[in-house]
């Protein structure tokens, strides 16, 4: 009686590398990502300029920022998924409030923002009459 042999997959170094977790990489990735996030946003702003005498990227310094500005949010979503992708099956575990509760609780966290925006607004007008009705008796 002949013994099969059982074939064995073979999966390359590279993609075994892949396929693992590697937690403090993507904090890395993040960091780089979020970091050539703002540089994009920077050049598209106007506040980074790039000199038209570097080929190609000069000629087009807007289309080159919106590219670097897509290419950084996708690699943000990459780095960031694997933290939040546990979060998910938490997800179906919670029980929602009902319709009425949660248009509730939105409308009066909507009237506690509004009250702290009028009073915070109160405070800035009531200290710069303060100060300009000092400055004015000093100066």
């Amino acid at each position: 009686m002949a013994i099969k042999e059982k074939k064995e997959e073979t999966t390359s170094r590279i993609w075994e590398y892949i396929k693992t977790e590697h937690k403090w990489e993507n904090y890395f990735f993040m960091f780089i990502s979020i970091a050539v996030l703002i540089l994009g946003v920077f050049i598209l702003n106007g506040t980074l300029t790039i000199k038209s005498k570097v080929p190609i990227i000069g000629s087009f310094p807007k289309a080159f920022a919106i590219i670097i500005i897509v290419v950084a949010s996708l690699s943000l979503v990459y780095a960031v998924y694997p933290f939040v992708k546990v979060a998910f099956p938490e997800l179906r575990k919670v029980t929602w409030p009902g319709k009425n509760l949660f248009l509730g609780n939105t409308l009066k966290v909507f009237i506690f923002l509004i009250v702290f925006t009028l009073l915070y607004l109160m405070y800035d007008v009531l200290v710069s009459e303060l100060i300009s009705g000092i400055l004015k008796i000093k100066g």
